[in-house]
This record gives C-alpha cells, sequence and structure tokens, in this order.
C-alpha cells in the first residue's frame, strides 16, 4: 500500500513475510539486538494489527519501522530504523492514518531506570515491572530457556514501563530475575473487545514447581483489568502437558483454534513444526469466574478418562473418535520436550496425528469442540474437549 514516498505492509500484503525479512536484514539481523524478533514478526506482528513500514530511495532501503498497537486505537507506537545507522533506535507516536508521518510524539526508554515496587509477594518471590537490569536478564533467561540465538530474543526496551505498546512483569528472587512475562496490546476485535496478546513467558528452570507462572499470569490479569482491557490471548504448544495444566486447569482460559506449524522457527525446545492453540482468557465479572471455576474443579473430581468419557487416542495413534461424544480426553505425551530429544521420530508421529485430531475437533465445523480444561489421570495428562454447544459457548464467549 503506498503513502507518498513510504509504503505500508500489513497482514493482507502477500509479500509481507518477504519485505519484513528483507528489512530486518538491511538494517542488521542477526547481530542488531533493538530489532524485534523475526518469529514475532512473521507470526504475530500483523495479527494484533501491526504493520511494517518502509522508505526507499533509487530502490535502496532508506528507513524501516514497525508499527504497533497501543491502548489508543487510533495511535500506533512505530519503531524506527535508519539503514545507516541501525542500531539507533528511534520510538514515536503517530496517527494510525499516518504510520510513515517522519514527525509523531517522542517516546525515549531512558537506557537504566528503576522497577517500582512489586505489586506482589510471596514465599520469597516477587512479581512486578522490571528495571533495566531487570529487562536484560529477562531477555537472557529467554535466551537460556529455550536455547535461542541472540536474534530470537525481545529487546530489552519493550520492558520499559514507557513503552505503550507493551506490559511486562517478572518474578524476582533478591534481585534475580527467576521468570518474566512479556505482553502486547492488541487492536480491539470487531465487537470492541480490547484485547492484549500475552506473547511469551518462561521461568526459570531452577524455579519451576513453585507456582511462578501462575502468579506471573494473576499479576497480569490484574493489570490488564485495570486500563480496561476485556481478555489476554496468547498460543501455546498443544502437547507440552505443564502448559495444558496451567492455561486450562488453573487459570480456566479455553481454546477454539488451531495454529498448525505456526512458528517458523525450531530451537531446542521446538524440533518439530511449532503447531500452537489458541488459548483465550476472557477477564469475565467474579461471578462468571466462580462459576467456571467451580465447574473446573468438578470435572477434575467426575471425569475419568477412558471411563467417563471416551479418549480420541491412544499415546500418539489417533483412535478417531465418531463425533457427537459431548466430552472426550486427549492423551498427552508425559514430556514432550525429553521425547523431542530421546526420539524424534516417535515425536514426530505424536505431533502429525495430534496436528491432525485438533483441526477435526475445533473451528465452525457443526460437530466443532472447545478445549476447556485439562486433567491427570493414573499419572497421564489429558486435554478435555466439549462439544460447542450453546451453552457452552455462553459460558466461554
Amino acid at each position: 500500500m503506498e503513502h507518498g514516498k513510504f509504503r505500508v505492509w500489513t497482514g493482507s500484503e502477500p509479500d509481507f513475510p518477504r519485505q519484513a525479512e528483507q528489512a530486518r536484514s538491511v538494517l542488521g539481523a542477526p547481530d542488531n539486538p533493538a530489532l524485534l524478533p523475526p518469529q514475532f514478526v512473521a507470526a504475530a506482528l500483523t495479527g494484533i494489527g501491526g504493520m511494517l513500514v518502509t522508505r526507499s530511495y533509487a530502490d535502496a532501503l532508506v528507513e524501516a519501522a514497525f508499527a504497533l498497537p497501543t491502548r489508543d486505537p487510533s495511535v500506533l507506537l512505530t519503531v524506527r530504523h535508519a539503514a545507516n545507522r541501525p542500531d539507533a533506535t528511534r520510538l514515536a507516536l503517530v496517527d494510525r492514518d499516518r504510520p510513515g508521518a517522519p514527525d509523531g510524539t517522542p517516546v525515549d526508554p531512558p537506557a537504566d531506570w528503576k522497577a517500582p515496587e512489586p505489586v506482589f509477594t510471596a514465599d520469597s518471590i516477587a512479581i512486578g515491572e522490571p528495571g533495566s537490569a531487570h529487562a536484560e536478564q529477562a531477555r537472557n533467561l529467554q535466551g537460556r530457556i529455550w536455547q535461542s540465538p541472540p536474534d530470537n530474543l525481545y529487546p530489552t526496551w519493550l520492558y520499559a514501563s514507557v513503552c505503550p505498546a507493551s506490559m511486562s512483569l517478572v518474578a524476582l528472587h533478591g534481585d534475580r530475575v527467576v521468570g518474566f512475562l512479556l505482553g502486547f496490546q492488541s487492536q480491539p476485535d470487531r465487537d470492541g473487545t480490547t484485547v492484549l496478546e500475552s506473547q511469551v513467558m518462561g521461568v526459570d528452570p531452577d524455579y519451576r514447581n513453585r507456582g511462578i507462572a501462575v502468579h506471573l499470569k494473576h499479576q497480569q490479569a490484574i493489570k490488564a483489568g485495570t486500563l480496561g482491557i476485556d481478555a489476554i490471548r496468547w498460543t501455546a504448544d498443544p502437547l507440552q502437558a505443564g502448559s495444558a495444566l496451567l492455561n486450562f486447569g488453573r487459570l480456566g482460559a479455553f481454546s477454539r483454534r488451531f495454529l498448525p506449524d505456526y512458528l517458523p522457527f525450531r530451537n531446542e525446545l521446538n524440533r518439530l513444526p511449532a503447531s500452537r492453540l489458541r488459548i483465550e482468557w476472557t477477564l469475565a465479572g467474579e461471578d462468571s469466574r466462580n462459576a467456571l471455576t467451580q465447574r473446573r474443579i468438578h470435572q477434575k473430581k467426575t471425569v475419568v478418562p477412558g471411563k467417563t468419557c471416551p479418549v480420541a487416542n491412544d499415546g500418539p495413534t489417533d483412535l478417531d473418535i465418531a463425533p457427537g461424544s459431548p466430552l472426550m480426553a486427549i492423551e498427552l505425551p508425559r514430556d514432550w520436550t525429553a521425547l523431542q530429544q530421546a526420539d524424534l521420530m516417535a515425536a514426530r508421529t505424536w505431533r502429525t496425528n495430534l496436528d491432525g485430531l485438533l483441526l477435526r475437533c475445533l473451528g465452525d465445523s457443526p460437530d466443532r469442540y472447545r478445549i476447556t480444561n485439562a486433567v491427570m489421570h493414573e499419572g497421564r495428562a489429558y486435554l478435555l474437549a466439549e462439544q460447542a454447544t450453546d451453552e457452552l459457548l455462553r459460558l466461554y464467549r
């Protein structure tokens, strides 16, 4: 889309992926730590209402800006990089209708900033917004957890409280970052629902099984609610049992959409196509939250996979349950990360068959299902898929 001397690339532009990759390369990727990472640009930027803006001279890229939504639907945060000085990042707020405008209101995150007082503390772990030193630790922790190259890590300026396009939290043990959570403002839905896209969360392996992920998500929800946000959304690998038990079993989120081979990158935690469930967490009123909580607790006490409801798969083998069952369980591998390391062929079978099963279950077909819970039974983890009746859709709207 041409706008005077600049060009706007959105998700509707077929050439967006190539243009974004080319722009990042010209701007110093993979060695420029100020750039947004390639997996975010490729898989999430345009989905939340962002875009790429380029300006060329004599067919050579002179400047590029990655534009991110803010809490004001009419305003974008442009992250500008000049081709001759790609690491000199400039942030400015501009009108959404003029994303390539050279002017705007500057937003200058300081090189060093102090963290506010934590908002939550339990068992020697404090949750709060990060200072600049914490932002650097969070970036390093992301690299350590996923064993990712520097180019795949989020830049530290996103963690600054003055950045109006993002929302970040860290979990601290003393002054050590042991967990982090980073989200992005998204454009409102067509019905006006305001959304926070929760992009990445990580917990230090030395501090797992202490409830840190739950505390981070709950504090994110509280903070989002104070800003008038209606829902938080994110993606998660359906084969990660721990993630399923957190997202569905403890938080009460649900999923109605499956995204096969969603992320373009591969790393030690994603050695196979990185398929994802689209997770939705509605920040409903207290009465609705209590009703959903009681419903999940009741299911955990009464649902016995294979007895009170059919199991759709026998390990990696799809049993092809006939449509019409109001509730079915989907077994997950015991440790998906370890399985990818130990037996890539077996892991590939799991991924291929579960991808096919979820593609059939979710969506808008007459026999569609929603993932609404996750349970453990006899040491095995299961997703619970419920047929999308009118009553269920009213609960998880």
